[in-house]
């Protein structure tokens, strides 16, 4: 009986670790697409890659496709016939080549006008033969991002070929790609066990490869290297010092998850923890082992070496003679950095360019504490404006750096530790350490006001001056990571707490630019301010609001971000209410009926009819109240204020006539509700909210 079992293995010389998981992604997803459209789906897939191999796995493909009929077009019925209405050549051809009898032909409208057409019975094709057509041409399209050529021009393709298992149900699936022919034979490591061996079928593929140590699932190989290299951290006196990116890695450039166990000399723990993890990582893909609560280093790195074992210990001492030149090397970088202190790598700032039109980070820097300067005093911090600006001047500085030189990675970490053994103040280095933070979703903001202002001054800079320049991110393409920056001064405002116009500071950052940027503060406005409000909307929705509560908020005003949320998370509590849903469809309504009205004051003496007195009445009562709560940012009692007027609302509309005849009693009464819709929209524009059907009924009752 058919199990259906696809076992799709190619091996080749090393794949670069970045390219693994697209490709066996890409080849999964469009086989699997390929064999959908032929009603040959799967019901299970399954991937996997080493660095040498790329793998596929399919469970429960039918054996064959299902036959199916097919109309095939012939000749206009006009030329099928002729005058005597006897079938023409044309005719009798086609139906010849579709093994029917000339009568057997229907007669089809299309837009060209009437044909005849035949119904074919097409014979599904089995699996196997199915498989050999669609596999070459998927592998052979992977989209790689980068591919070569070899031997005598085979290619182009990530890496050489070296061989291909492809099976189905335990027999060959026969195919050519780049001049290698598929089997049933596989291989181990290409050192300790490259002989080959024959397979047929998935279980002996993997009992063959487990014999030979080799690990094809990446998960596996990560569970395996992280709970080993755990175990070695403890028994070396410490803890693994997390890095989720540098497992990834090492997951992707091993089939053996063996783990590597170095030591090097303790007197490199002079340098800082920062710059021992970073030379480790970088050139030697090692892990660094922590010890205590202050993030003290153990002398010594855990990394993968591919094999089980190393009884020689080669792989260890090669490790350790390159790591022992790695850290001498970055031992010289920080005693010449050191050497020549802040000041001096200040007076370099002019050699380097933030952007060609917007010219060097030492005016930058200038501009930075003008800006950090200018947050301080509409923030009210007084105490905070002198660090801030001296803070901001120092921000970029280790970029002339020798240290950020050969660690890009250090940006910032490397000025804040120089501050710091310089002995600035603790706020001020960590404002400059922290200069980059958040650069993700999951990162903190920089500590202390010190630092907000100077990572808010510094990000607002950036995108007011880019976008000054028109160079605003286009589909995936953002070379200045201008999201990153929107979502950096988003998050900082709002988890900061900072009750500022973002706006009014945009503004203000154009203006120290002079005349470099090509637009004027309120076209780059015009541009950033959606760009803003996209990052917002983002934040607030991983926040768990919901994205109508989100946009009436933006639409009643975004410059405080701090405020903006208070009226977002008041509107969040007070929507599920039946007195305020009733607003909702109320202002809703109040806004059809005043949408071409000109704005004027209404008139209480005008107010005749009992239920708009009592609606006057108790919108005179309201008004002040709402006003006095939103003003003490008071957002939640200002919604369920607004909430109370529901029952005069709902009274209104059902006995009250807004469109009356008389035009002064008419205008009026648009008046009133002219003011009503301002005051209810005065903490969120009520009219963005989404009131379903299901909601609607019930509230009618």
């Amino acid at each position: 009986m058919s199990r259906g079992e696809v076992l799709l293995e190619v091996r080749s010389e090393e794949i670069p670790a970045r390219m693994l998981e697209p490709g066996v992604r890409e080849l999964a997803t469009r086989v699997f697409e390929e064999l959908m459209t032929r009603g040959l789906g799967p019901k299970e897939v399954e991937t996997g890659y080493t660095p040498r191999r790329l793998v596929l796995l399919l469970h429960g493909v039918p054996e064959r496709e299902a036959d199916r009929d097919e109309q095939v077009m012939g000749p206009p019925v006009r030329a099928a016939y002729g005058a005597d209405g006897s079938p023409t050549p044309a005719l009798l051809g086609f139906a010849k080549r579709c093994g029917v009898a000339a009568e057997e032909l229907s007669r089809v409208s299309t837009d060209k006008g009437e044909y005849l057409a035949a119904v074919k019975r097409i014979e599904g094709r089995a699996t196997p033969a199915v498989l050999a057509e669609i596999l070459p041409r998927v592998l052979a399209g992977i989209s790689w991002a980068k591919t070569m050529r070899w031997g005598s021009g085979e290619g182009p393709w990530v890496r050489p070929i070296h061989g291909i298992v492809a099976l189905f149900d335990g027999a060959v699936i026969p195919f050519d790609l780049l001049g290698i022919r598929s089997g049933n034979l596989s291989a181990g490591h290409p050192i300790l066990s490259p002989a080959p061996f024959p397979v047929d079928g998935v279980d002996a593929w993997r009992r063959e490869l487990a014999a030979r140590q080799i690990v094809v699932s990446p998960d596996e190989r990560r569970r395996i290297l992280l709970s080993t290299m755990q175990a070695r951290a403890e028994a070396l006196g410490g803890r693994l010092v997390d890095d989720p990116a540098l497992l990834d890695k090492l997951v992707a450039i091993c089939e053996i998850p063996g783990v590597m166990e170095g030591r090097f000399d303790e007197a490199f723990l002079e340098l800082p923890a920062e710059v021992l993890a970073t030379s480790l990582r970088d050139h030697q893909s090692a892990f660094t082992v922590e010890t205590g609560t202050d993030g003290r280093l153990v002398a010594g790195f855990l990394t993968v070496m591919d094999r089980a074992d190393d009884p020689k210990g080669r792989a260890r001492s090669g490790n350790e003679w390159v790591v022992a030149a790695r850290l001498a090397d970055a031992r010289f970088f920080y005693g010449e950095d050191r050497k020549a202190g802040l000041t001096h790598r200040a007076e370099q700032l002019h050699r380097l360019t933030f952007q060609e039109k917007l010219g060097s980070y030492a005016a930058k820097s200038e501009r930075l504490a003008a800006l950090a300067g200018a947050i301080c005093d509409r923030l009210g911090w007084e105490d905070e404006r002198e660090h801030a600006v001296a803070a901001a001047r120092l921000l970029k500085v280790d970029l002339a750096t020798e240290m950020v030189k050969e660690f890009t990675s250090l940006q910032g970490i490397m000025g804040g530790i120089y501050a710091r053994e310089e002995g600035h103040p603790e706020a001020l280095w960590q404002a400059v350490y922290d200069q980059y933070m958040p650069a993700s979703t999951e990162d903190r903001i920089p500590r202390g006001r010190v630092g907000q202002v100077a990572g808010l001054a510094d990000r607002i800079d950036t995108l007011v001056g880019i976008f000054g320049l028109g160079l605003l991110p286009t589909g995936s393409k953002d070379p200045f990571g201008l999201r990153r920056a929107a979502q950096g001064i988003v998050r900082i405002a709002l988890e900061g707490g900072l009750a500022l116009d973002l706006e009014a500071v945009a503004a203000e950052a154009a203006g120290l630019y002079g005349d470099r940027l090509k637009k004027t503060a309120a076209q780059i406005l015009d541009d950033l301010r959606p760009f803003l409000h996209d990052r917002i909307r983002f934040v607030l929705e991983r926040a768990g609001y919901a994205y109508d509560e989100i946009e009436a908020a933006l639409v009643a005003g975004s410059a405080d971000l701090p405020d903006l949320r208070a009226r977002v998370d008041a509107l969040h509590r007070v929507r599920a209410s039946a007195d305020f849903l009733s607003v909702v469809l109320a202002a809703k309504r109040i806004a059809n009926i005043t949408k071409d009205a000109e704005e004027k004051p209404f008139a209480e003496s005008l107010l005749a009819e009992p239920a708009e007195k009592a609606l006057g009445t108790a919108f005179a009562g309201l008004r002040t109240e709402v006003e006095e709560a939103a003003a003490a940012h008071d957002y939640e009692r200002c919604l369920h204020r607004i909430a109370a007027l529901a029952p005069a609302l709902d009274q209104f509309f059902v006995e009250v006539l807004v469109m009356a005849e008389d035009p002064a009693v008419r205008q009026n009464r648009i008046a009133l509700l002219q003011a009503i819709g301002r005051t209810v929209n005065r903490t969120a524009r009520i009219t963005e909210v989404v009131v379903d059907k299901a909601e609607a009924r019930a509230k009618a009752g």
